[in-house]
């Protein structure tokens, strides 16, 4: 059973908006299949999920290269970064020095 299929019976009644009470009952009554888990010395019960698909999606990651055209000027940019940076400064020491009054 993949681990992605399990999940808490809180999990599950907030994911079919439902009180967690009723999902005990569910649970009690058999309608739902729950497998016990040990996780750190405590044995937790899951519900089995069958809507969650069994294995991973894959994700199309695909690594573009910065194109070459655009060009940077890192320099102005730290400028632009650096006087921003002055000026929260500065609204930070002044109300340091506001609520110490």
């Amino acid at each position: 059973m993949s681990e992605q299929n399990l999940i808490t019976m809180q999990q599950y009644a907030v994911k079919h908006k439902m009180s967690t009470f009723a999902v005990v009952k569910l649970v009690n009554a058999k309608k739902l299949t729950t497998i016990k888990k040990n996780i750190d010395g405590e044995e937790r019960e899951y519900i089995i999920d069958d809507t969650i698909p069994s294995h991973p999606t894959e994700k199309n990651d695909t690594i573009t290269a910065p194109e070459q055209t655009t060009k940077i000027d890192y320099e102005v940019e730290f400028h632009k970064l650096l006087a921003k940076y002055i000026d929260i400064q500065d609204k930070y020491t002044k109300l340091i020095e506001e609520t110490k009054k």
